[in-house]
């Protein structure tokens, strides 16, 4: 299973690349219709049962992360030297024990904190400053503060943490050690571009691709820093800047020139040899999806399966616009068309066919870090106030009403079956969602 990423969700807010990015194939209207009717059924009648709850506090401006057992509340600037206080507060082990506050501490910082990582017992608060990404790394059970680097704090496989820095002239990325910063091995002098090989079963880095000063493609390990295959820039040079993407057992490099996709040439990840390459292609980035790759339009809206083997188009689906989660052969998708607010039109597709499986109807997506989900679904119960919560089943294609959360507003968080959202007074509320 694999999560895609949109860039900046709410509920986190940690921000990522938004350089990667849809009428009608499905079901004949009557079946349609009927689905979403049912749908809508089904939600205003979800379980009557409360779920266990407490108010976690934050103002307005806040963020939330859930991660292991623990939310984080990052609040926004105050005072004149920029002191940010992170709280992070312990989730219930069984029925009958409530939230508790773990630590407190203040964070000094002249740019935003968006976004917590966990690695070893160390939290990893991501600190987006003018001058470049820092970690702030302190004690995950006492808030004692360890280390703080530059760098953005990527998870590495057998519990090793890589700091990738954002700086185009100075790039560097190093392989310090969680618990007390010591750096391991660094590879100063690369462009600032990197891809990542991620294990499907805790979502950490095993290689990097790295594009170097010279202009070539370095494969490294990512926990010993070795140097598994190299690539030499082309005949005549590439046409134009270089964005590396590693998409299952493929490395795809895109060659673009004034924010124009020219070509993009795969290889394979093992050796870095030469698979195929695609001339003026009509998308702007893709990535692995199951059987296929998805391929996002440079403009417009249009989704497409590539074959993985041939870069061939195995379809294309003009009503879906980008694909969140991928489970299988199943993809979670958001469609074109937007009528105003935040909410997202979402689908599940067959991602070997690109046919539409189900539509599921507008939602807002809880954000969460766990690779095999549950992902969840909310929007306004217009019936008694609150948020509707549904689990989104890709295998089953169907939005599974969980329960109601009173006074909840949105903004939501999820780990598991913890589930954190703004509460309408402004505050954050927790909510564990029953099995």
């Amino acid at each position: 299973m694999t999560l895609i990423d949109l860039g900046e969700v709410r509920g986190d807010g940690e921000p990522a690349s938004a350089s990667r990015p849809p009428r009608a194939v499905g079901r004949p209207l009557r079946v349609a219709l009927a689905g979403v009717l049912a749908l809508f059924v089904l939600a205003s009648s979800a379980p009557v049962a409360r779920p266990a709850s407490a108010v976690l506090g934050g103002r307005l401006g806040s963020q939330a992360v859930v991660l292991g057992g623990r939310v984080y509340v990052l609040a926004p600037e105050v005072g004149s030297g920029g002191s940010r206080e992170v709280t992070a507060h312990a989730t219930p082990a069984g029925a009958g024990d409530g939230v508790r506050p773990l630590w407190h501490t203040a964070v000094t910082s002249t740019g935003r904190l968006a976004g917590v990582q966990e690695q070893d017992g160390v939290a990893l608060l991501i600190d987006y400053q003018p001058a470049g990404v820092q970690t702030v790394a302190v004690d995950a059970a006492t808030g004692e503060r360890r280390w703080q680097q530059a760098g953005y704090p990527v998870l590495a496989a057998r519990g090793g943490l890589l700091l990738l820095g954002d700086d185009i002239e100075r790039g560097e990325l190093r392989s310090v050690d969680p618990t007390s910063g010591r750096v391991r091995w660094s590879v100063p002098g690369h462009l600032g571009q990197a891809a990542f090989h991620y294990r499907d079963e805790d979502w950490a880095a095993e290689q990097v691709a790295l594009v170097t000063a010279a202009g070539g493609i370095e494969l490294r390990d990512a926990v010993s820093g070795a140097v598994r295959a190299t690539l030499a820039p082309p005949p005549g040079g590439w046409q134009g800047g270089l964005q590396v993407e590693i998409s299952g057992d493929l490395l795809l490099a895109f060659e673009q020139d004034e924010g124009e996709v020219r070509r993009v040439t795969a290889y394979g990840l093992a050796a870095l040899d030469r698979r195929w390459a695609l001339e003026q292609p009509t998308f702007g980035y893709a990535g692995a999806c199951g059987p296929v790759l998805c391929a996002y339009a440079y403009r417009g809206f249009a989704l497409s399966g590539l074959d993985p083997a041939t870069g061939a188009v195995r379809w294309t689906n003009p009503r879906w616009q980008t694909v969140v989660v991928v489970r299988g052969d199943r993809l979670l998708a958001i469609a074109d068309e937007q009528a105003g607010g935040t909410a997202s039109h979402l689908g599940v597709l067959d991602a070997a066919t690109g046919r539409e499986v189900a539509d599921l109807g507008r939602w807002d997506l809880a954000f969460s870090r766990s690779p095999d989900g549950p992902h969840y679904g909310t929007r306004p119960d217009r019936a008694g106030g609150g948020l509707v919560v549904v689990e989104l089943d890709l295998a089953g294609a169907a939005a599974r009403p969980r329960d109601v959360l009173p006074g909840a507003a949105g903004d939501c968080a999820a780990d598991g079956r913890d589930i954190v959202c703004r509460r309408q007074s402004g505050t954050y509320g927790w909510w564990r969602l029953p099995a």
